[in-house]
């Protein structure tokens, strides 16, 4: 990723993370196998036991999927990024990552419907806790922290009612807390002029400290570690 401050945007989204195979192709491979081969069974026990980077299983990665990754990673000016399958896969991946048992979420009301259920209802039976407040009243997310707050979570524009919240007052509210602050949209457009939305549905999550910063995006929504 050493390259990706020289190129622009628009260098970086057409060649960014492409690793060309020893046919030389000019487009990315689609590479549609279920697994992959191993020069013997020792370098196969590496693999699984992660001992050894590679590919083992294409649910795990392909090199398709890693190229994608890079790419994305590079037009965020992240270190790294993870891809899912769906943008709900991502957020439950990223709460169970740095949320858990008795840890308290503060969410907007405009979240998408399936976001919701998934807050109140599945997030609940392992102990985790969201307040739904109103999406762009500040002073709300701040009444709702508790001693447990570990995360706010947000749409921007939401779906359907396009409002829009302030990210940097709700930023600078969770890092003076220490915690976690993410915001997602569903409806930016592929190229956008904030690097947060450089692809139809992405997201962004940001730690107290600006030191890492978390991105993801789907139909392969991932997330994006960054410096």
């Amino acid at each position: 990723m050493s390259e990706a401050p020289s190129y622009r945007p628009e260098t970086l989204a057409v060649r960014a993370g492409q690793e060309r195979s020893q046919f030389g192709e000019h487009s990315e491979a689609l590479y549609l196998t279920s697994s992959f081969v191993f020069k013997n069974a020792a370098q196969a026990a590496r693999r699984f036991s992660g001992e050894e980077e590679g590919n083992v299983y294409a649910r795990f990665s392909n090199p398709t999927v890693t190229m994608f990754e890079e790419r994305l990673a590079a037009l965020e000016g992240a270190e790294d990024c993870v891809a899912t399958a769906s943008g709900m896969a991502a957020i439950m991946a990223t709460v169970l990552a740095h949320l858990r048992n008795g840890d308290h979420i503060v969410a907007s009301t405009g979240l998408f419907g399936a976001t919701v259920q998934l807050f109140s209802n599945i997030l609940a039976r392992t102990g985790i806790t969201t307040s739904f407040v109103p999406q762009t009243d500040p002073a709300t997310w701040a009444a709702a922290i508790r001693p447990e707050t570990k995360l706010f979570f947000l749409e921007t524009p939401s779906n359907p009612l396009t409002e829009i919240a302030d990210i940097r007052a709700l930023t600078a509210i969770a890092h003076a807390r220490a915690f976690w602050s993410r915001s997602t949209t569903a409806s930016a457009p592929p190229s956008c002029k904030s690097r947060s939305n450089l692809a139809p549905i992405s997201s962004s999550i940001r730690r107290p400290s600006s030191s890492t910063v978390r991105a993801g995006c789907s139909a392969a929504r991932c997330a994006a570690r960054g410096s």
